[in-house]
């Protein structure tokens, strides 16, 4: 234990952690838009889907899990942009700060929008706070009634486009995590640095297309 809280404090040890933990959030994502990707199976697909997250003893405890990855992954990352600013150049800093002030504020800016939409998402789809008779409806199978609580959520127009405007700020958070943990596990190198920004920028259209494509749908009335 005192070895792993000695790791820590090591400048490897925060770059590890924030690996580790920025895998965990990119892998929760990717299977976050995989498991809503079940609406375009069928309505029963997707509240069977849900009927089973709901339903599986290990819920909270991943909640709380993914809590702790996303508290680890925010610390790290303050702890190591505070730590490479300190030890930065001077000459290194008046060099790049053009560069270092959009990143950091377009990550700044990303992130709070992330973090907003993350709790209204949750209050939104989860929690009912915009709810409407149709939040209590149940399907044929006495599961609670998911996709038409998406559909009737998404066709409001306002709550449409700020869902879109958030992911695609969230695309834009990604695409640096991404980069970023590419670096940090080594693998940016000058060889091949195309290649992952082209990987990573791919992987992170994806992610939004497939976030997106349901409240368009919705909006196109083409899931109703």
């Amino acid at each position: 234990m005192f070895r792993l809280i000695h790791l820590f404090k090591t400048s490897i040890g925060r770059k590890l952690v924030m690996a580790l933990s920025g895998v965990v959030l990119l892998l929760f994502v990717v299977g976050h838009m995989v498991g809503n990707m079940t609406i375009y199976i069928s309505p029963a697909a997707i509240n069977g889907y849900s009927h089973w997250l709901q339903q599986n003893a290990l819920l909270w405890p991943f909640r709380g899990f993914m809590l702790l990855m996303l508290a680890l992954h925010l610390i790290t990352a303050l702890e190591l942009a505070r730590k490479n600013r300190a030890a930065a150049p001077v000459s290194y800093i008046h060099q790049n700060w053009f560069k270092r002030i959009i990143t950091n504020y377009q990550m700044m800016i990303s992130g709070i929008v992330v973090v907003l939409f993350l709790i209204f998402h949750i209050a939104h789809l989860t929690i009912g706070v915009y709810a409407t008779e149709i939040f209590a409806l149940l399907d044929e199978n006495l599961y609670i009634d998911v996709y038409q609580r998406v559909v009737s959520g998404f066709q409001n127009v306002e709550l449409s486009l700020l869902y879109i405007i958030a992911i695609g700020f969230l695309g834009i958070h990604l695409n640096h995590i991404i980069r970023a943990l590419f670096q940090t596990l080594g693998f940016y190198h000058e060889n091949y640095l195309s290649f992952l920004d082209i990987l990573s920028t791919g992987l992170t259209l994806i992610i939004v297309a497939g976030f997106i494509s349901i409240p368009l749908l919705v909006l196109l009335e083409v899931l109703v």
